[in-house]
């Protein structure tokens, strides 16, 4: 086992995060299933509108990843992702975001200080930062502040998910900020797009004519609720994002 395998070892154990199976694991996946991801992070999802983009479906497999990473402390999964995708592959998602423009500003949806300083960190900074790095832009955190800390969006539907986070998000006023025009909202998971048109919206009355919208996975509103029963049976903290 070299140096590499053995931090795994210690910080993740030597099970897959997808199938739990005990196989050589780089660092949360065996091959298979990582070659599994790769396969489905090949196309992009367009969830009906022009300005979204999406990398993942949701699936078993990248569920379990992006709980881990939301509530096992495992913030860098967000780079796994993003690495593994058509981005970091130079694919199709990634000529979707150049032919957005060059040198954009990526901005991750924030979390309210009380939930970043319960869990340590904010994911989706983590995958704005490597978002930026595949396309040449830039992170940017002073941005976007979210104003009210919301219940979770999980259990409602979509009427309900927009008033959740009207108001929710605040920005700063283009004229006052050094940075290129061109935003790109991240956030982790799409399923209504109510979070990211929150965000979307604060922005532009900011000054901020073009935004765009990345996030990690996609699913179906449909599918979320079901979700939700199903993480409180096993333990899974839900209580905002």
């Amino acid at each position: 086992m070299n140096i590499r395998e053995s931090i795994s070892f210690f910080f993740f154990g030597d099970s897959c995060l997808a199938c739990g199976n005990s196989k050589k694991i780089d660092p949360w996946l065996c091959h298979n299933c990582k070659e599994e991801l790769i396969a489905c992070g090949q196309h992009p999802i367009w969830p009906g509108k022009e300005d979204v983009v999406c990398l993942f479906p949701m699936n078993s497999l990248t569920r379990s990843l992006i709980l881990a990473m939301k509530y096992k402390g495992m913030q860098k999964i967000a780079s796994y992702l993003v690495a593994n995708s058509s981005v970091g592959r130079k694919g199709e998602a990634l000529q979707i975001l150049e032919s957005w423009g060059k040198n954009m500003s990526f901005v991750p949806v924030p979390v309210h200080n009380a939930r970043k300083r319960e869990r340590g960190y904010n994911q989706c900074e983590q995958a704005a930062l490597e978002l930026s790095l595949h396309c040449g832009g830039k992170l940017q955190t002073n941005v976007l502040k979210r104003r009210i800390y919301k219940p979770s969006q999980t259990s409602l539907g979509s009427g309900a998910r927009s008033l959740n986070v009207a108001g929710a998000f605040e920005a700063k006023k283009a004229q006052n900020l050094k940075i290129s025009p061109q935003i790109v909202v991240v956030d982790d998971v799409y399923t209504t797009g109510a979070t990211t048109a929150s965000c979307a919206r604060a922005l532009k009355r900011a000054g901020f004519e073009s935004v765009k919208t990345c996030t990690l996975l996609y699913e179906l509103p449909a599918s979320a609720r079901a979700d939700m029963v199903a993480d409180k049976k096993i333990g899974w903290r839900t209580e905002e994002d």
